[in-house]
Formats: structure tokens, sequence, C-alpha cells
């Protein structure tokens, strides 16, 4: 077949073979109209059997599922972020934005895959969060009594 353009052959044709053609996707084929579709997700590769939805895999959990000698999946390390936001307002600025802190090293601990840390930053987030609590807790009951008292001598 020659080139109508007086072109040459791309590399590695010879001048008589011609390119394939554009045919059909190589992967699965739409179902016809009005027939129902194949299930979403990937076959399981060379005819084995998938595991069920939300059945173990064989080889062992997947990420997030703790790692050797924990008590449990990571994501049972909290965070304390509400509680955290909340200690903001209650306890003050300054130990608020401290939780808030360390509330996202917990997170990032997390993501790092150092769960002793995170255990740890999760301690602390706590340990913040209790403190802030009893301050604003105690600032609120002292501002009461103190608004009481004026009241009283009006």
């Amino acid at each position: 077949m020659t080139n109508p353009y007086g072109q040459q052959q791309p590399y590695g044709q010879q001048p008589g073979q011609s390119q394939p053609g554009y045919g059909p996707p190589s992967g699965a084929t739409p179902a016809p109209y009005g027939q129902p579709s194949p299930p979403y997700g990937q076959p399981a590769p060379y005819g084995q059997p998938s595991p069920p939805y939300g059945q173990p895999s064989p080889f062992g959990g997947g990420p997030g599922m703790g790692g050797p000698g924990m008590g449990g999946p990571v994501q049972d390390i909290p965070d304390y972020k509400g509680w955290a936001i909340a200690s903001l307002f209650l306890g003050g600025i300054l130990l608020g934005i401290f939780a808030i802190m360390k509330s996202n090293e917990v997170g990032q601990y997390k993501m790092q895959g150092n769960y002793a840390m995170a255990e740890q930053a999760s301690r602390t987030t706590k340990t913040i969060c209790l403190i802030s609590t009893i301050l604003g807790g105690l600032g609120c009951v002292i501002g009461l009594i103190v608004f009481i008292a004026a009241l009283a001598t009006i």
C-alpha cells in the first residue's frame, strides 16, 4: 500500500503491512439496552473466588488494623478534637490552642504510623482538655458568685 501523500512509512512497518484497525475496547463490553449490567468491581484474578464484602483478607488485616503488640485498631486512638475546640472557649485561648495543636499531632502520628507517639499525644491532649475544662468550670462558678454579689449590693 502506498502513501497518498508521498511520505515514507513509519519506522517498524513494512510497506505491505497495514495498521490494525480500531475496534471495540478489549475490556468488558456494556450490556445491551434493557439487559442487566454486570456487577461493579474487578473480577477475582485467575478464576479464584474473592472474599465476600466485610470478610477479612486471608493475608491479615488491611491498613489501620493495628500492628504487632497493639491492643486494637489504630482508629481507637482518640484525638479529642471536639473537646479541644470546646476547651478553647471554656478554659481560655492559650490552653485551647495548645490542646488543638496536640490533637492535630495525634492525627499526624497516626498517618505516619508512629502509634506510640500518637497514644502519648492523645493522653497529653486529654490532660490539657481536662485541666482547661476544670479551670473553665471554676471560672464560671467564680464569675456567677461575683455577679450575684454585685446584684445583691445594688
